[in-house]
């Protein structure tokens, strides 16, 4: 019995598939990880050449998870042993792509970095930044919060929501007006 587990052990190491099983381990314990409150905010994505990418819902929490990057690869390699992850990658998905258990495949996720805004996106982006009478570091934060907005609403768009034909908010749904509108239109006055 020990000479098959000798020669699976080595095959094993051979074909590197340690060192996939250990780096995926860590997506699948990524929640006890980083604790519950930041497992609400990201979800992993996948494992590939020593590095994990997780997807993160806000570009406020993806910025604070990169400066915790170190702090989470050091608890990676306390709660892994000859864990092969080496660096971290935050993306920012969608809220609706969220996963709760399990882990995703790259292809499943729709990045906001792969949005492009069209040139009229950008205009209006920068025409409503414009109107902001404020400080110039203020104003780089506001642009690029409008950013993520108009690529959010891209986003959705691309996952079939709609616009409704009275307010314009996206949802998805059944009809011609939101949740919101159809009550109100609804309701006896």
């Amino acid at each position: 019995m020990n000479t098959l587990k000798y020669i699976l052990d080595s095959v094993l190491q051979k074909k590197q598939i340690y060192v996939k099983i250990k780096g995926n381990l860590a997506l699948l314990k990524w929640d006890e990880i980083v604790g519950e409150k930041l497992a609400n905010y990201t979800t992993p994505i996948f494992y590939k050449e020593n590095t994990i990418f997780i997807g993160v819902v806000s570009p406020l929490f993806m910025r604070e998870l990169t400066f915790m990057k170190a702090d989470i690869l050091k608890k990676i390699n306390e709660s892994i042993t000859d864990s092969p992850v080496k660096n971290i990658k935050f993306k920012l998905v969608s809220q609706i792509q969220k996963k709760t258990k399990g882990r995703a495949k790259e292809d499943e996720y729709l990045f906001y970095e792969d949005i492009k805004l069209t040139q009229s996106d950008i205009d209006w982006v920068k025409s409503v930044a414009d109107r902001l009478k404020v400080e110039n570091g203020l104003k780089e934060k506001y642009l690029e919060l409008l950013t993520f907005y108009k690529k959010n609403e891209k986003l959705k768009k691309q996952l079939g929501y709609k616009a409704c034909k009275k307010c314009g908010a996206l949802f998805k749904g059944e009809g011609p007006l939101c949740p919101v509108c159809n009550l109100k239109e609804t309701k006896p006055e």
